[in-house]
């Protein structure tokens, strides 16, 4: 994890004295974002932890008036504008705890940390990103029922893709997406879904933050990554998508979900327990959460299906709705999920980019 710490501080994020780092954290996170720091330390940069704990969110969570969630935290908002950089190391220890909260508790708390953290971030260009091995624990692989030392050993393989590659790969892919005008999703379980995408910008997410990146407003990567993204015209889906592999939210697994688009909002929302979970949150929120989000395609050779992070897997084809202004889109924040088709065709303007899940070319 040592050499990983390095990885992040030097090339992801490239840190330098001039930065204040925020490190979120839970306490079976702790060896870890000591090895952050002490990285941080190494080129001069000043560190704050800030520390969570199962009890803490859930109490939070539950104690808390649904109009207080929704009020941004004033030390949330504090911590975005003193720091330059943010690294989010995990989340609860136990999924089990987001069971226990009530789905519009969810929602409002989704509301107000997206303004306390979501327009100062923007606004300051605070970097940020997200470390998937942050997650892994016991009790997660339990609840979503992965084989727990299969899972830590593919989130470290797929962690030490290198950047380079992600991001010739991704280039690739991108440039194709802008200059397509239409995009059609496509697969054997259902799906046909239509969109445009003239005049959108593709995102690629190899995993840096770079000056480019900065500049474009691509302020946010992950370890592991590797997907590049586009926000479609959100007024144009059209169709039906149905995905099929299974997907790890809030301690449950969704398995099933559907959704159908027509005159660019959802129309139908439905799927198995998990879906039908997810739908009340979503009925809970506010922002543009009927409009298509996103469309991106998987980069990532050594990720695999059916674990947290779906949509970095070579040749996976992943639909979000929801708010989409990391994009370039138009869609106000306040909901957003995504999820993946492993075996999908992606058509631009009629030609296939990706072939039933596999990128074409391979």
């Amino acid at each position: 994890m040592s050499r990983l710490a390095t990885t992040i501080v030097r090339d992801c994020l490239r840190i330098t004295p001039e930065d204040n780092v925020t490190i979120f954290l839970y306490p079976h996170n702790i060896p870890f974002a000591e090895d952050l720091s002490r990285e941080c330390f190494r080129v001069g940069a000043d560190v704050n932890l800030s520390l969570y704990t199962d009890r803490f969110y859930e109490d939070y969570m539950t104690l808390l008036p649904e109009e207080n969630l929704r009020r941004p935290s004033v030390f949330c908002r504090s911590l975005t504008e003193a720091s330059t950089a943010e690294i989010w190391l995990g989340s609860p220890y136990d999924p089990a705890v987001f069971r226990r909260v009530p789905a519009a508790k969810i929602a409002a708390t989704n509301e107000g940390e997206t303004a306390a953290h979501f327009g100062p971030a923007r606004e300051r260009k605070v970097r940020a990103l997200g470390v998937g091995l942050g997650a892994v624990t016991r009790p997660r692989a339990k609840a979503y029922g992965f084989p727990y030392a299969t899972w830590e050993r593919v989130l470290r393989e797929a962690s030490s893709v290198k950047p380079q590659r992600l991001t010739a790969e991704g280039k690739r892919v991108g440039a194709l997406l802008e200059s397509a005008r239409h995009a059609r999703i496509a697969s054997p379980n259902g799906t046909d879904l239509d969109v445009s995408l003239a005049g959108r910008k593709a995102f690629v997410y190899d995993g840096v933050v770079d000056e480019g990146d900065i500049a474009a407003g691509a302020l946010n990567a992950s370890l592991p990554a590797g997907h590049v993204s586009v926000a479609p015209d959100e007024t144009s889906a059209t169709g039906r998508v149905v995905f099929d592999v299974p997907q790890a939210w809030a301690g449950r697994s969704i398995r099933r979900l559907e959704w159908e688009f027509s005159g660019g909002r959802v129309t139908s929302f439905a799927g198995d327990r998990g879906a039908l979970a997810l739908r009340t949150e979503w009925e809970a929120s506010a922002g543009d959460k009927d409009r298509i989000g996103t469309l991106s395609v998987g980069l990532n050779p050594k990720a695999r299906l059916g674990f947290l992070w779906n949509e970095i897997v070579r040749g996976a084809v992943s639909i979000g709705l929801g708010g989409n202004e990391d994009e370039g889109g138009k869609n106000r924040p306040g909901f957003y999920h995504a999820q993946a088709l492993g075996d999908a065709t992606l058509e631009l303007d009629g030609e296939a980019v990706v072939r039933r899940g596999k990128l074409v070319g391979e």
